[in-house]
């Protein structure tokens, strides 16, 4: 290394090491790159807040190590970042769109005999995505720059000499604001660490993250979904996120109900109400750090949402309703909800019609009043019950021929009457596992149109949902009752067996076990599954095909993570963690992943032991 330099600069408060490694080498007349390169300290490396780097950047300049890693991210791989103690993804901190303060650059080259470019210095603070606004100034951070190669981006010398004269005559100023209570909050858990909010229990990225999507669900009420909020008025989100979240748990939920009172009715689903809030903490957002938020939305969803089955929380399907409002007891029950309603109430299980929520929101415990709602069972007409089971008269006549639907009053000299109540039980029941469908493509059909394509009988395809043989089942969200109930036609054939049926295609299998179809067809022509030659019923071809025997030991070697959680009655988030926890990783193929697939020996040595022939009730999980 060579030795200290003779001509060096300060650093500046809160300026990263590399904007102070940019300005020393625009001092000597070269870019960071090459300044770091002649010097023995690579530039990206500095960018990276490499300890080594940072130290004989300190050594060069003079400069303690503590203060140049003191407002510089630094890299713990996985695109995670330590920044004032906190960790960071780097889609918060590392965005190519570089933002800064014009008057804090207009003052840093008013107040030194450099060039401007030399004399303007990066603020470590404007980095994070969640910081809008210069509180010293009241400006609002601007774009600066946009550069994808970060080596490029945060020499921030060369990038400040293309924009000094647009920065010192005032061409990137904006009118200033006041600082949101979030602009408040977040600099004062980047300056000074946790306060004593609800907030401050957590780590500063997840609880701003969550801030913003609940700001976002918010927002969603006053501006269409399509319209996206701008740049520069993402502050607005953060705070009406944080207006509320600071105030602790309570204040969140009356915020959600408030939301879902706000937004429809409940069978549009809480995706469609809650947006990227829900999305993101359902589907990406599964980490440790955002458990606390997960859990609070999954509860209050479950608790304050008149869910059955075929519908689907955060993931995972509800296999059993909780609650009930009076418009799904009164749809249940084939009662006018009017009149359901002051039963209920009646009863001391709502509150009365004027003084409650409205009928779409009124819940109550739907186990404990099953009893009550048995007791106000009506018998029904084959018509009535067609019309409130969304079931044509064609389907209903071959599924009584089949044995379904048999009525509670029959015989010689009685009209035949049914059991709405019963007729709905069925209906969940067919639904029960099933996934959301919001527009049904590729092979999904109801029952009625497989049954009609296929050229079988309606009461065929039920008793393969019944006998569990079906294992894609979806539910219409635009349709309710019979004609909700979605079935994947090309199962629905394998199942049948016909003669001509080779077995089960590589892409249905995938399907089936809930992988991609590349990624299963990589472990087919890799030998980790094993296939049948057979010829296609349709096209004559040779293909391979999954045959019986094949599919019987791809579950004795392999078992998908969704598989395992229902096996041991877990969600697959919590069941993830557990698998972390004992260091159990899913299976790769030469690197590279293939979702969430796990080898049972790996499980075996060290999760829990599977017995031979054990049911899943036998599987021991470790204390």
């Amino acid at each position: 290394m060579l030795g200290r330099l003779a001509l060096t600069l300060t650093l500046k408060p809160r300026e990263t090491a590399h904007s102070f490694m940019s300005r020393l080498a625009a001092r000597h007349g070269i870019g960071a790159r090459e300044f770091g390169s002649d010097m023995g300290t690579r530039f990206a490396s500095v960018v990276d807040g490499n300890h080594d780097a940072l130290e004989a950047l300190g050594y060069l300049s003079g400069e303690p190590l503590a203060a140049l890693a003191e407002w510089t991210p630094i890299y713990k791989g996985d695109r995670c970042h330590v920044f004032r103690g906190e960790t960071f993804h780097a889609r918060c901190l590392k965005d190519p769109v570089v933002r800064g303060c014009p008057r804090c650059l207009q003052e840093d080259a008013e107040a030194a005999d450099l060039a401007p470019a030399q004399a303007m210095a990066f603020r470590g603070h404007w980095l994070p995505r969640h910081v809008t606004l210069c509180l010293r100034h009241r400006h609002p951070l601007v774009p600066l720059w946009e550069e994808l190669k970060p080596e490029a981006r945060y020499d921030t010398a060369a990038r400040f000499a293309e924009i000094a004269e647009q920065v010192l005559s005032g061409g990137l100023d904006q009118p200033p604001r006041d600082p949101s209570p979030f602009d408040l909050w977040f600099e004062g858990r980047l300056a000074d660490g946790p306060g004593d909010g609800w907030l401050d229990q957590f780590p500063l990225y997840p609880a701003a993250h969550f801030c913003e999507l609940l700001g976002r669900s918010i927002f969603a009420v006053k501006v269409p979904k399509w319209k996206k909020m701008p740049p520069e008025r993402l502050w607005c989100c953060f705070d009406a996120g944080y207006s509320i979240a600071h105030r602790g748990e309570a204040a969140i939920r009356k915020a959600l109900t408030s939301l879902q009172e706000l937004v429809g009715a409940p069978m549009d689903g809480p995706k469609k109400k809650f947006g990227d809030l829900y999305d993101r903490l359902a589907q990406d957002l599964t980490s440790d750090d955002y458990q606390p938020f997960r859990n609070l939305l999954r509860d209050h969803i479950a608790t304050t949402w008149p869910l059955g089955p075929g519908d689907d929380l955060m993931g995972e399907p509800i296999l059993k309703r909780r609650v009930h409002s009076v418009l799904t007891a009164a749809r249940d029950t084939g009662n006018d909800p009017r009149r359901l309603r002051k039963l209920l109430a009646d009863a001391g299980w709502v509150r009365p019609d004027g003084q409650g929520r409205t009928d779409a929101w009124e819940l109550f415990d739907a186990d404990a009043a099953a009893p009550f709602l048995r007791s106000l069972a009506v018998g029904v007409s084959a018509l009535e019950l067609q019309n409130k089971l969304g079931i044509s008269r064609s389907q209903f006549d071959l599924l009584r021929k089949d044995g379904y639907f048999p009525p509670i009053l029959g015989g010689a000299g009685h009209k035949p009457l049914w059991d709405i109540q019963a007729g709905r039980a069925f209906i969940d029941s067919l639904l029960s596992g099933g996934a959301p469908i919001y527009v049904p493509m590729h092979d999904w059909n109801d029952i009625a149109t497989a049954a009609q394509r296929l050229k079988v009988r309606p009461g065929a395809i039920i008793r393969m949902i019944e006998e569990r043989r079906l294992t894609r089942i979806g539910k219409h969200l635009g349709r309710d009752g019979y004609a909700a109930v979605l079935v994947d036609i090309a199962e629905v054939e394998r199942v049948l067996d016909r003669p001509e049926a080779t077995g089960q295609s590589i892409e249905l299998f995938a399907k089936t076990v809930g992988l991609r179809p590349t990624a299963v067809m990589r472990l087919v022509r890799a030998g980790q599954i094993r296939t049948t030659g057979g010829i296609n019923p349709k096209t004559k071809a040779t293909q391979q095909f999954l045959a019986p025997l094949d599919i019987a030991a791809f579950h004795r070697r392999f078992v998908t993570l969704r598989r395992l959680a229902a096996l041991l009655d877990m969600s697959w988030q919590a069941l993830r963690g557990r698998l972390n926890e004992q260091s159990i990783s899913p299976f790769v193929l030469d690197g590279e992943d293939v979702g969430t697939l796990y080898e049972w020996h790996d499980l075996e040595a060290t999760f829990f032991c599977r017995l031979p022939q054990a049911s899943p009730k036998e599987l021991q999980l470790p204390e």
